[in-house]
């Protein structure tokens, strides 16, 4: 009985899993990046609370996924410059990043394929990152500060300046005024310009390089040119397959060069009929090349 109380359990729990799953494969893929970074807000937060309710000494969980400002730092966790995309700390941080990319990027969704998007906001959180590392590298009145970097800010001003690029005069309802996309790109550059001095500077470098990423790219697409499609797989597959076909062919050709000396050296020491019936096919080959 309790073998299969246990089974039905495990049946249950699958079922939910299986409905889960195939309500996650129908949204579309902002409404999933949404859904997952109010996953990983969720769980670090509910460690916390049960740390805290048994006395638990606290666990920095963001440690394993922030991204440190120092160059050597990002050499031995190169997968935070991509994880700390995922991670907020507070419900207004991440409320209002995907509140602006929920709206953004159905505007993105509009015009271009899911994939562009995913590219976009991974490039986005990348190079903000990029942005914030080097930073405190570079500029002098970072030194010997200490600080971190969480939050997919980045990329969603990625997302919101790519728009804006792409196509300025949009325009867009703010409570009761139309507003060109271009005004509203332009407002949250100067806003992070001129917090720069202020509060959170790392952050604001980081929004930045994920607006200048997004602008470049919105540019290009306005001219024709789609640069997401470097960073696709199937192109990659492609370069990669071109350039294996050409190292295959070179291969074969040092391979074929190598049982001609072979053969005329045969030829040197028994003469021609010393041959064999395929090194002889294999001659007459490499004669009509």
């Amino acid at each position: 009985m309790e073998k299969k109380s246990i089974q039905q359990k495990q049946m249950g729990f699958m079922s939910k899993y299986d409905r889960f799953l195939r309500n996650f494969l129908k949204l579309n893929i902002a409404e999933k990046i949404i859904l997952v970074n109010t996953i990983f807000f969720v769980l670090p937060l509910a460690v916390f609370i049960f740390f805290y309710l048994f006395k638990i000494p606290k666990l920095n969980i963001y440690y394993y996924f922030e991204l440190l400002p120092n160059i050597s730092d990002l050499l031995f966790r190169p997968w935070s410059l991509i994880t700390y995309g995922f991670i907020h700390a507070s419900f207004g941080h991440l409320f209002w990043n995907m509140i602006l990319f929920y709206f953004f990027s159905s505007l993105f969704l509009n015009l271009f394929r899911e994939d562009d998007l995913v590219v976009l906001f991974i490039i986005g959180i990348i190079v903000g990152g990029l942005f914030f590392v080097f930073s405190y590298s570079f500029f002098p009145v970072f030194g010997g500060l200490s600080s971190s970097l969480i939050g997919s800010s980045a990329g969603v001003i990625s997302v919101v300046i790519f728009m804006c690029a792409y196509s300025p005069n949009s325009t867009i309802r703010i409570f009761f005024f139309n507003v060109k996309l271009i005004y509203v790109g332009i407002a949250l550059v100067i806003f992070d310009l001129t917090q720069l001095p202020i509060s959170n500077s790392g952050g604001h470098i980081a929004h930045l390089g994920g607006a200048l990423i997004g602008f470049f790219a919105g540019f290009k697409m306005k001219s024709g040119e789609n640069i997401f499609n470097y960073f696709k797989k199937n192109n990659l597959h492609k370069k990669f397959t071109s350039q294996k076909q050409k190292i295959n062919k070179k291969n074969f050709e040092n391979i074929k060069q190598q049982k001609i000396d072979h053969i005329l050296d045969k030829i040197n020491e028994s003469g021609y009929d010393s041959l064999t019936n395929e090194e002889k096919r294999t001659l007459n080959e490499a004669s009509k090349d």
